[in-house]
């Protein structure tokens, strides 16, 4: 527990028995008075609370690592990297903070607001992004892609990326450190032969000996990470650029299932992917919906 009731870092959800559920000073079978004041404490555990359980109820492994780190980003006294931004205005940022960012969209990215707010889809999507914590992946990217337009694209280009309205800054995460495979077939892995292990079985020039020469590189069977999850029928074709000082991968006729308003639709990417300094390795970049993804 922190000091005072004001930080106390404490929770309790799904427990077995006869624990009840709990998070920081909000207690849901005897709720404080202070939840009616937006801003105190006890509110903001209250949403808290709501959030995690949310999170919990998914029984996923990544929406179960992404509540505690809320969690903690808000109740520990520490910041936690990957959760400590946040694009929506929140009672917890306070009216100060969120005077400012909204000054800021206004005076910079006036006109593109101006268009997606006049636009049935494209506010339609905003309001959706506001009904959920932007900080859940899974959610805020399964919004966005359900009503992706140039509209939507301009307005987060202008606010995210060209402006960095909110200020948000992501690193790619050092840890876990995954070993580079140094070996192919019994023969030392070379930048070429990595690079036809990623064209895979394409029907192209430099594919691996046994590839089995279709229209794609590799079809998704499982995945890793939640929020792409929620696409199955990916298809990945891998191939060389014109060039050859790089290489191209458009993760493409991937269907998007059950989209917010229950349609099925298909989507695509078209990634830039370079030579890491290890053969083997690679980086990927994309323009997401008007957001600059490096991997």
């Amino acid at each position: 527990k922190g000091s005072g009731r004001k930080n106390i870092c404490q929770y309790a959800l799904d427990c077995v028995g006869d624990i009840p559920p709990l998070c920081s000073s909000y207690d849901p079978q005897s709720p404080p008075l202070g939840t009616v004041i937006p801003w105190s404490n006890d509110a903001s555990a209250k949403r808290m609370i709501e959030l995690m359980t949310g999170l919990f109820d998914r029984w996923t492994s990544d929406d179960f690592t992404v509540s505690l780190m809320l969690f903690f980003n808000q109740f520990s006294g520490s910041e936690i990297d990957w959760v400590k931004y946040s694009i929506d205005a929140t009672w917890e940022k306070g009216p100060v903070q969120n005077a400012e960012e909204f000054i800021n969209m206004v005076t910079k990215c006036g006109d593109c607001i101006s268009k997606c707010v006049q636009d049935e889809q494209c506010k339609e999507c905003l309001d959706a992004l506001t009904a959920v914590d932007t900080r859940d992946q899974v959610a805020s990217y399964r919004t966005i892609v359900s009503y992706e337009s140039e509209l939507l694209k301009d307005f987060s280009f202008c606010i995210l990326q060209k402006n960095n309205i909110f200020n948000c800054y992501a690193q790619i995460p050092e840890y876990p450190k995954v070993p580079v495979l140094s070996t192919f077939r019994g023969k030392p892995l070379t930048k070429d032969v990595a690079r036809g292990i990623l064209v895979g079985h394409l029907d192209d020039e430099i594919a691996l000996e046994d590839s089995k020469r279709t229209d794609i590189s590799w079809k998704v069977g499982a995945g890793a990470n939640v929020a792409y999850d929620q696409f199955p029928s990916q298809n990945q074709i891998f191939y060389e650029s014109v060039n050859g000082n790089g290489m191209w991968f458009d993760s493409v006729v991937y269907r998007v299932e059950r989209t917010i308003d229950r349609r099925n639709i298909w989507g695509k990417r078209h990634y830039h992917v370079r030579d890491g300094p290890i053969p083997g390795t690679f980086r990927f970049s994309v323009m997401d919906n008007g957001v600059t993804t490096n991997e």
